[in-house]
């Protein structure tokens, strides 16, 4: 990637190089020199001409700043204009472009990646170039991006060979002592065995390959819908489940929950909270699926009255893979994937998610996402008395 990036800031600055001695490179010319009047007008057809030529830079995604280090004039493309400001960040971009400059100055050209951390992490890579005597081209690409799809890309390949390596160790442990056995009673179990860890597996890669999409997920497919009707879809579903262990599954709803987003992530959401629910409670309980408006604010709870968390486990709950209880979690089929894959479409959706729990009393987990509000007629009618 740092090879892609060099190359087209190289690009960039060959044919800002390439322009420049064709545009502004005119005023050598001979006969420029014979009027006064033409050589006091040299610096602004200069400026002008600088002004066009950012013009057709603002096509690029990336920013470009060039300076004229003789008169300090400084120009930006529209890109370059939306990374620098007065917030934190983008007084953290002006600053990294100042020490571009004053590098290229020096040395001709200069290359770092910025690091810029902000509630959010952005990352920068910033590239200088002299192109002559006088103009010096730096340009700024947020990579932020391409960086987080390389790490996940790297996580997904750590995390994936971590965890389907106990259960593949297991099925060829259980096929070396199925091979040769007669006993019919013991092939059953050793089947089963193999078959429940195979399953297993598989679980593992449908969840990576979930929270993967989720978190290259766009906005374009989302529409606007009822939570409310998928929160009811989502207890129909799990009734089987909750009257298995004799648990009273039920659904406290506010009317209409309108709500803008991916229908089929919102409902894996809701799925895994009220899945985890009945695993993790004991026999003869309950489980609440509530849903109000608070404000602004869809508000969703799920509770419980199971084995409930530990204070040490909150915080990281959240975290691919962890599990409370890696016992109960292999008897139960959990991957260790359910409430991260919750937590990024939460976030992916605008909305955050908390947990409330204690040991031995339960869970409750709520979930917070914008209200999809809608306009009344008389709140859509312009100062015209026109409906729109």
């Amino acid at each position: 990637m740092q090879y892609i990036l060099l190359f087209v800031g190289t690009f960039v600055a060959a044919l800002l190089a390439f322009l420049l001695s064709k545009r502004i490179g005119t005023n050598k010319k001979p006969e420029l020199q014979r009027n006064d009047l033409r050589q006091r007008s040299t610096a602004t057809d200069q400026t002008d001409q600088m002004a066009q030529l950012m013009e057709v830079l603002d096509i690029l995604p990336m920013g470009v700043v060039v300076v004229d280090s003789k008169s300090g004039r400084r120009f930006r493309n529209d890109a370059a204009v939306a990374m620098t400001g007065v917030r934190y960040v983008d007084v953290l971009v002006d600053q990294a472009v100042d020490e571009m400059i004053s590098l290229v100055e020096k040395n001709g050209s200069g290359d770092r990646v910025l690091e810029a951390i902000a509630g959010t992490t952005r990352f920068l890579d910033i590239h200088g170039k002299k192109l002559d005597s006088q103009n010096i081209i730096v340009t700024v690409e947020d990579i932020t991006k391409k960086s987080r799809i390389e790490t996940l890309q790297t996580d997904f390949v750590a995390n994936l060979s971590h965890e389907l390596k106990t259960p593949i160790g297991a099925v060829a442990a259980l096929a070396d002592s199925l091979d040769g056995e007669t006993e019919t009673k013991v092939v059953w179990r050793l089947a089963e065995r193999i078959v429940s860890e195979s399953h297993r597996m598989a679980r593992i890669v449908d969840d990576l390959l979930d929270l993967s999409r989720i978190e290259f997920s766009g906005t374009e497919d989302w529409t606007n819908f009822d939570l409310a009707q998928v929160l009811r879809e989502v207890v129909d579903t799990n009734q089987h489940a909750a009257k298995r262990k004799n648990l009273e599954l039920t659904l406290v709803n506010d009317g209409q929950l309108d709500v803008r987003g991916d229908r089929s992530q919102l409902v894996s959401c809701f799925s895994n909270l009220v899945d985890n629910a009945i695993k993790y409670s004991e026999s003869d309980g309950s489980v609440v699926v509530e849903s109000l408006i608070e404000g602004q604010e869809i508000v969703v709870s799920v509770s419980d009255r199971g084995i409930g968390i530990a204070k040490q486990d909150l915080n990281r709950i959240f975290e691919r893979f962890y599990r409370v209880d890696k016992a109960r979690s292999r008897a139960t089929g959990g991957t260790g994937l359910g409430l991260s894959i919750v937590r990024h479409i939460a976030l992916e959706h605008g909305g955050s998610i908390d947990v409330d729990s204690e040991e031995g009393i339960g869970s409750k987990f709520i979930i917070r996402l914008p209200h999809n509000l809608k306009q009344s007629a008389e709140e859509t009618i312009n100062k015209s008395g026109v409906l729109i």
